[in-house]
């Protein structure tokens, strides 16, 4: 977007930040603006530590996904506690807001770091809202870098076949009973072993090179945060410039391990999206 109707929908918020010059820069269309490099995003009026944002589109549409990022850039002070800590996700149809998610006691925030939550709902609605009831402890203001909202496909089982009773075969003679054959050594079968399945908090880590190219990786959180600790501490001048990521599953041909290595310099921005994997 490039203002709070334009091109489409309409973005609207409980209220804005002004800033020293009497502007108001952090409009909330800010969220929608598909820029995630742009630290200004939304914030709320000072002294503020809840508030909402809301999205209307242009016709209803089915909502059951969305994801909340901080502002970029923001990588010290007291920048978690802008954040939202306790929120729902509603809908508005036509005269009250429904909660379709509640979350709560939501801290542990990281710089380019989206968080994803999903539900269940099947019914399309028009406007949409995040409402942070509290943030996670700063009393100046309530901020956040981007919202976006998602309609993700439900998979539906494939019916099961009835079988079909078969017919009872009619007796046939007995036949002379013949000798046996001496009975041959059958091959124990060597067990498959079948691959790890992972488990446990993972992420899909996405990392864009100053050549344009793209390159996305599954991993444990821990290998996510041992790239982060390593980005921070070289960009600070400490540390290789070249670091190793572990391919895992995509390890295809008689390998023991294949590793890519990403060159500091090269690297343009960098996205993680994390989810939690059930045992």
């Amino acid at each position: 977007m490039t203002s709070n109707d334009a091109p489409l929908g309409h973005a609207t918020a409980s209220s804005v930040w002004i800033s020293g010059d009497g502007v108001a820069h952090h409009q909330p269309f800010k969220l929608f603006d598909g820029d995630m490099s742009d630290v200004i995003g939304w914030a709320s009026s000072v002294n503020n530590n809840s508030g909402w944002i809301a999205y209307e589109f242009n016709k209803p549409v089915v909502v059951n996904q969305y994801a909340l990022l901080p502002r970029p850039g923001i990588a010290q002070g007291d920048y978690k506690g802008e954040t939202p800590k306790d929120f729902t996700f509603e809908a508005w149809n036509g005269s009250n807001w429904i909660t379709l998610d509640s979350e709560t006691n939501i801290t542990d925030w990281k710089p380019n770091v989206k968080k994803v939550f999903t539900f269940t709902n099947e019914k399309p609605y028009t406007k949409f809202r995040l409402n942070i009831i509290k943030n996670n402890g700063l009393n100046s203001f309530t901020a956040l870098g981007a919202l976006e909202m998602y309609n993700i496909a439900t998979v539906t089982p494939s019916p099961t076949a009835t079988p079909v009773p078969s017919t009872t075969p009619v007796p046939t003679a007995t036949p002379a009973p013949t000798s046996s054959p001496s009975p041959t050594a059958t091959p124990t079968p060597k067990p498959t072993v079948a691959p790890e399945q992972p488990t446990g908090d993972r992420a899909i880590l996405t990392i864009t090179f100053v050549n344009g190219s793209e390159k996305e990786y599954e991993l444990p959180i821990a290998e996510v945060d041992a790239f982060l600790t390593w980005y921070d501490n070289r960009d600070a001048g400490r540390g290789p410039g070249m670091y190793a990521i572990d391919k895992h599953t995509n390890n295809k041909g008689p390998f023991k391990k294949r590793k890519d290595y990403v060159v500091f310099d090269k690297i343009l921005t960098y996205e993680v999206s994390e989810y939690t994997v059930a045992e």
